[in-house]
């Protein structure tokens, strides 16, 4: 062999020695840099939001009123403690009274059901931005809970929540840090045989229904029929709540509206750029309605299948939790960027399984891509002219049915995998 022929093969071995080291086997997210990384964003976080709530700023109204979705949260909530929370469901009043609150024309819909304008109407007793903080800084503190109760590492848990999707959905005062942590809990509750706490938990996310589509499918499949009506009794209990304080009418007001939701999502009255679905990334290459309605036909069909296949032929959550919560998010054609917060949870089991029994090849690269993606997707959008939103849930079910796959051929590692360097006791 020459010597430059042993050049080459010194120089192709380094390639392949970097390419196994960095994506491979991700070696480099070690504890010591992801903890760096951690700290970072949280400062950065916690400065960012008392800016954002203390500091005169471009977020704000000449009047200092925030505009921020949260605003529509609280005063769906203030008209509840006034008597007329049908108001809320009715776009020319609500935007009347946002109007005359802020001084400005800017205007947030309001489309959640009653249930979660009661829930607001707690938070509505506060001042605006009081409400704003403990709203926040309640319903993040509960998905840091429970991402503790999956991996049992409060350190871990911490990081969880410090990423991306988590602070992109602070900033707007959204609700998938609660949608996340309720779903976290119902996975909880089914991987720990507390079902009926699991069916609870799933009573309260019909706050924002279209995230637990397929979850009568994956109860059914596992042939979990305690939850599924445990889940039925806490629905209906949770909506005669809602009626009985609230009034039957503003139901009837909350059905009336539900066509203008439609027509937004078809009009592009929320523009596709900042959704995350199969429509709107169809729509934003520039296909029409009728077309982007039929391929988010065929991914949700896809979804429903890999939800029925996981949960019918495995009690492993590092698998179901994957698989349910990425075809949550495929099969609904109406979800913005923060609802990125719900890949928190089957993150949460696949670090867990992976620092137990070992992480398969790529599998911590792509988790990290796509912790790393979960707040910037429409950017990268429109830097690309390309829609990439749909390839983080698609990732995670991915990563599930792989595991799956795996588990059935029995040749899951157990020793000498790729792990995160480091050990962590808290």
């Amino acid at each position: 062999m020459t010597a430059s022929q042993e050049e080459q093969l010194e120089g192709k071995s380094a390639d392949v020695g970097l390419w196994s080291r960095a994506v491979r086997s991700g070696d480099w997210l070690t504890w010591d840099r992801i903890g760096f990384a951690c700290l970072c964003s949280g400062v950065g976080f916690t400065a960012g939001f008392i800016w954002m709530l203390v500091i005169p700023n471009t977020f704000g109204s000449p009047n200092g009123t925030l505009l921020m979705d949260y605003l529509s949260f609280w005063l769906a909530g203030k008209q509840a403690l006034l008597g007329t929370p049908e108001l809320a469901y009715i776009p020319s009043e609500f935007s009347a009274i946002q109007n005359k609150l802020s001084g400005t024309d800017t205007v947030f819909g309001f489309f959640y059901p009653p249930t979660f304008q009661l829930m607001q109407s707690v938070f509505a007793l506060l001042p605006y931005k009081v409400a704003f903080a403990a709203f926040v800084g309640l319903t993040t503190g509960l998905l840091c809970v429970s991402c503790r109760l999956i991996t049992g590492n409060w350190l871990l848990a911490a990081c969880l929540i410090l990423v991306p999707a988590c602070a992109n959905n602070a900033f707007h005062g959204q609700n998938a840090a609660l949608t996340a942590s309720l779903y976290a809990l119902f996975l909880i509750g089914v991987e720990r045989h507390k079902l009926i706490w699991a069916g609870i938990a799933l009573g309260i996310l019909t706050i924002k229904p279209q995230l637990g589509v397929l979850v009568p499918v994956a109860l059914i499949a596992s042939l979990n029929w305690k939850t599924f009506l445990s889940a039925s009794v806490a629905t209906l209990a949770f909506a005669g709540l809602s009626a009985a304080v609230l009034g039957i009418g503003v139901w009837q007001a909350f059905w009336l509206q539900a066509p203008v939701a439609t027509a937004m999502m078809e009009l592009g009255g929320v523009e596709w750029i900042k959704m995350i679905s199969t429509y709107a990334s169809v729509r934003q290459l520039g296909l029409g309605h009728l077309p982007a309605i039929a391929v988010q036909t065929v991914v949700s069909l896809i979804a429903l299948a890999c939800v029925w296949i996981a949960w019918r032929r495995t009690d492993d959550m590092a698998v179901r939790a994957p698989v349910l919560v990425g075809a949550a998010l495929l099969v609904t054609p109406f979800a913005l960027s923060y609802d990125l917060t719900l890949l928190v949870v089957p993150c949460a089991f696949l670090i867990r399984d992976g620092l137990k029994n070992g992480f398969l090849p790529y599998e911590k690269f792509i988790l990290a891509v796509i912790i790393m993606l979960s707040a910037s997707t429409s950017p990268f959008a429109i830097w690309l002219g390309f829609p990439i939103a749909p390839l983080l849930p698609l990732g995670i079910l991915w990563l599930g049915m792989r595991r799956m796959a795996i588990l059935r051929d029995q040749e899951r590692p157990s020793k000498g995998v790729d792990q995160i360097s480091g050990t962590v006791s808290v």
